[in-house]
């Protein structure tokens, strides 16, 4: 098991994307979680199990190193038994894609909020030198959906010399699309309809996520603005390694939180398999 609090197991962790993506959100001292470790075994899971004897609820997520093909396996939170059937399921996929598959832990003093349960997420797409493309989605979705580009609720366009005066009051005019309430229903229908099927309650779903889209609440975007995107445009030494980077940023109970901050190198094994197809 490797613990994100440990130097010695830092490197390590780096080699893998999501863990990577972690790491870059705590160098720069974003609102993250308050650390994280990385289990392959159900015996590492006893591990951890017997470290925090008193707790119940887990944030888990599946991820492999980075260029490797990825698993698939969705993140979800879980308790001590789900736990289990996530690491076997992890182990399962890995090798019949014949990848290095792994679970993250994350850790945020044993407090996580379930995903229909967000205040919305930002995907801040920075695009060195040219510009800010933020897409957001809204209460009830997290962060996967506008990285696998399956669903989007506003786009905003903000040019690179413009970034430093964003706020909350002058955001409209850097907005390019926003879902129309017709297709905000149908969304919404689709991911009440998906969270039904993993068990949830459909009562429970339903006061969760909002009947009608209102938009960005004008705070969440200021707290956005002063804890993700200045400091991120500020980060030099990024800037010279990457054209591209995107901090991913959910809202948790009122409060910024960054599980990552996606680098480019992380998508390599899609350029790979462009390449094959081609061949």
């Amino acid at each position: 098991m490797l613990d994100g609090n440990k130097i010695n197991d830092v490197r390590e962790m780096s080699k893998y994307g999501k863990a990577k993506g972690f790491l870059v959100a705590k160098r720069y001292n974003l609102p993250t979680y308050s650390n994280f470790f990385i289990i392959e075994s159900e015996d590492e899971v006893q591990e951890l199990l017997y470290t925090y004897k008193d707790q119940n609820d887990f944030c888990m997520r599946s991820d492999t190193k980075i260029g490797y093909t990825p698993i698939g396996v969705g993140g979800q939170n879980g308790n001590r038994e789900t736990i289990f059937e996530y690491i076997r399921e992890i182990r399962q996929k890995a090798n019949e894609l014949g990848t290095k598959g792994v679970a993250i832990i994350y850790w945020n003093n044993g407090n996580f909020c379930p995903t229909y349960e967000t205040d919305g997420c930002f995907y801040l797409d920075y695009r060195t030198k040219r510009e800010l493309i933020i897409d957001y989605i809204g209460k009830g979705w997290d962060g996967s959906y506008l990285s696998h580009g399956s669903a989007c609720h506003e786009t905003y366009s903000i040019p690179w010399e413009d970034i430093l005066f964003l706020n909350d009051n002058n955001k409209m005019q850097y907005r390019k699309k926003v879902v129309c309430q017709k297709e905000y229903q149908k969304l919404r229908t689709s991911r009440i309809n998906e969270l039904s099927r993993r068990g949830l309650s459909r009562e429970t779903l339903e006061k969760s996520i909002p009947e009608q889209y209102k938009g960005i609440k004008n705070d969440y975007f200021r707290q956005v603005v002063n804890q993700v995107i200045i400091p991120m445009y500020d980060s030099k030494d990024l800037q010279r390694h990457y054209k591209e980077y995107i901090p991913i940023a959910q809202i948790e109970n009122g409060k910024v939180l960054v599980p990552e901050v996606i680098l480019p190198e992380r998508l390599k094994y899609r350029e790979m398999s462009e390449m094959n197809e081609e061949r």
